[in-house]
């Protein structure tokens, strides 16, 4: 919202005060203030939202973001031996969940127990995935070398 407001900061004020206005006749709602400021300005509030949400989704496109954390997964599979592509299912989920257990994790990568251990620690030392303890549930982690692939227009400097 800071961002949205900062745009056009006279539009905002103007707005502002035009709901601290004191009424304006009697079809001007109740109390003190204007119904009619307060009215204007709640619709210019919900349209810089609308925008910012708007301009949020373009440049994070998540409806995209599982095929690019799968792309970066397999380009990650070629040079490090234990890190496996079967798991994109698994960290798309953490992404969506916040956190999950490791046993549910190893649960959906559908690989055996030791290799999914290791899938998980290769995972974590990289910085894919993240976790207070070292037993404890793992949340996603947004390592530097990602950003470019995962969020592309968020971050293009990320891929120099």
């Amino acid at each position: 919202m800071s961002r949205g407001l900062a745009r056009n900061v006279q539009s905002y004020y103007d707005r502002l005060t035009d709901a601290d206005q004191p009424r304006r006749g009697d079809l001007d709602g109740r109390g003190n203030p204007s119904e009619r400021g307060l009215a204007a300005f709640a619709k210019y509030f919900l349209e810089t939202c609308l925008d910012q949400v708007t301009f949020m989704s373009e440049l994070l496109q998540l409806k995209d973001l599982r095929p690019r954390m799968r792309a970066y997964l397999m380009l990650l599979a070629e040079t490090e031996s234990d890190i496996r592509a079967e798991a994109e299912p698994a960290l798309y989920h953490v992404f969506l969940a916040g956190s999950v257990k490791r046993g549910e994790f190893k649960q959906m990568t559908g690989l055996g127990a030791r290799v999914a251990d290791k899938v998980i620690a290769a995972m974590l030392k990289k910085g894919l995935l993240a976790s207070e303890t070292p037993k404890g549930a793992v949340s996603i982690g947004l390592p530097l070398d990602a950003l470019a692939f995962y969020f592309p227009r968020l971050y293009p400097e990320a891929a120099a």
